[in-house]
């Protein structure tokens, strides 16, 4: 009995550390090298791992012609008080289709994409 209240105690730790596996500059570089099924417009954002300890996250906007204008983000999920510099991110705005919202600054986008921003499929 006490091996299974342990296990389930990890499993909580694990799910509170992050909802995802641990990535890498590269991996988050490679992953956003790669196309993408436009038709996920309509999907929830989702995570993809963490990055230096703070979630990366996936999202599709598209608000008039769907699913061909479609654009990708990647970007951090900031926990309450980290910046963006903290979590080894900037700033930066994407080209949204019309009626698109962007927050206010733009996305906090984990650095090695914006310094690699030609291989980003956005």
């Amino acid at each position: 009995m006490r091996i299974f209240k342990g296990v389930g105690l990890g499993l909580t730790l694990v799910g509170l550390a992050g909802c995802g596996p641990r990535l890498t500059d590269s991996g988050v570089l490679n992953y956003a090298s790669t196309g993408y099924d436009k038709r996920l417009y309509d999907q929830p954002p989702k995570i993809l791992g963490s990055l230096r300890g703070v979630d990366v996250v996936v999202e599709y906007k598209c608000s008039d012609i769907c699913p061909n204008h479609t654009v990708r983000i990647i970007r951090f999920e900031l926990p309450n008080g980290m910046t963006c510099n903290e979590a080894g991110g900037r700033y930066t705005y994407f080209e949204l289709p019309p009626f698109s919202m962007q927050p206010e600054g733009g996305y906090c986008v984990p650095a090695v994409l914006l310094d690699n921003w030609d291989q980003y499929v956005k």
